[in-house]
């Protein structure tokens, strides 16, 4: 898996993570839908003018909420830990599965 990720603004960071390249890096997953706030733990960054839906940093962690491809849960944990480990290495990344996609109609066929 390759990811290209551009830095955001400036504002983006937030005790020293640029919150922009960590929601290209997950979005980027295969096993990843996107990037999901709200419940069940409300993950947010609020930044000047906008705000960053599935994505908190706090305190040495960066807590990333998503909604999953029908995919194993070690897998997708594996792509995101790999590509935000990537753009925020010196943090724990805490991974909340919210929702998943129904089954591809293949799998259905079963």
């Amino acid at each position: 898996m390759t990811v290209t990720v551009v830095a955001g603004p400036p504002d983006a960071v937030v005790d020293g993570v640029d919150v922009d390249l960590v929601a290209a890096a997950v979005r980027g997953c295969p096993a990843v839908a996107d990037l999901v706030g709200g419940s069940p733990s409300g993950a947010a960054t609020y930044l000047p003018g906008r705000r960053i839906d599935g994505i908190t940093v706090t305190d040495g962690a960066v807590l990333i909420q998503v909604r999953s491809r029908w995919e194993p849960a070690t897998a997708l944990a594996a792509q995101i830990r790999r590509a935000a480990g990537a753009v925020a290495p010196l943090h724990r990344l805490d991974v909340i599965v919210a929702d998943i996609e129904d089954p591809p109609s293949t799998w259905m066929s079963r």
